[in-house]
């Protein structure tokens, strides 16, 4: 019998997966998702925005989300039965990470950092595909030897806009050759922008393919082109009836042929132990 922690993620998996037809066992590929709380207001619930499920199921996969108290153990038994993992947005990882202290705007949730950086580190190991949103694209890179900016200060580019998500405010100038460049006809991009932190410092793994007018960093890739990851700054899934729903049809087409490396397996671009 699986330990209690996977049973819950196992019966979250369902809830998420209520409005499709298939269950988790059809042949649809199932998508981890990791779960924050939702802080500071409610410490005591975890949060993820709707937006993400509706991306997925429409684009034919199955959410499955797992939430921050997994071991390492439990940790592999979930990606065992998964076929590619979403990192979500979410508040800062610790700068601690990446060898700094803590910005006066830092807000931050260990438990979730730490969950993340077990799943990025045995999704490399299996070279499972893997989205990073916002949030996720930030701990993506850290987790794989890339630092943050804490804070952007205010300038031409609002980062963390007020309109709702749903609408864009700034560019994004694409490299037309990256995974990213090529789901779309243009090289420049209208997004949407909810971040007050940035990546920094690019982990080793990764390449810049994208960047907003005032240079910082809104998408990465990795260099490796036979494994698929993506990272974005900005947020897809409120922006799919303008254009962006090709980014996760093509993660979830990824997932479907995603084939893991048997356990065991070397795993070139773990992030270095502290």
């Amino acid at each position: 019998m699986p330990c209690p922690l996977v049973q819950r993620t196992l019966l979250l998996a369902y809830y998420l997966a209520r409005n499709t037809r298939k269950d988790i066992m059809s042949k649809r590929p199932t998508i981890a998702l990791t779960l924050g709380r939702d802080l500071p207001d409610n410490p005591n619930d975890y949060r993820i925005a709707e937006a993400y499920n509706s991306a997925l199921l429409d684009a034919g996969a199955v959410p499955v989300a797992i939430a921050p108290g997994l071991d390492h153990t439990a940790v592999q038994s979930v990606l065992d039965m998964v076929d590619g993992l979403l990192l979500p947005g979410g508040i800062d990882p610790h700068p601690r990470l990446f060898g700094e202290t803590p910005h006066p705007t830092t807000n931050i949730d260990e438990e979730l950092d730490e969950l993340e950086i077990m799943v990025i580190a045995e999704a490399m190991r299996r070279r499972m595909p893997i989205l990073g949103i916002c949030r996720g694209s930030q701990i993506l890179n850290v987790a794989l030897g890339g630092s943050l900016i804490q804070h952007l200060e205010p300038g031409p580019i609002q980062h963390k806009q007020e309109a709702q998500l749903d609408i864009t405010t700034h560019d994004l100038n694409l490299d037309p050759e990256s995974r990213l460049g090529r789901l779309h006809p243009q090289t420049k991009l209208r997004i949407n922008s909810l971040h007050h932190q940035a990546i920094g410092r690019v982990g080793p793994p990764l390449r810049v393919v994208g960047r907003s007018e005032d240079g910082v960093i809104e998408a990465i890739e990795s260099i490796d082109a036979s494994h698929w990851i993506v990272g974005v700054q900005y947020h897809p899934e409120w922006l799919r009836a303008d254009g962006h729903d090709p980014l996760f049809e093509e993660f979830v087409a990824r997932a479907q042929t995603h084939e893991s490396v048997p356990a065991g397996g070397n795993n070139c671009f773990a992030r270095p132990a502290d």
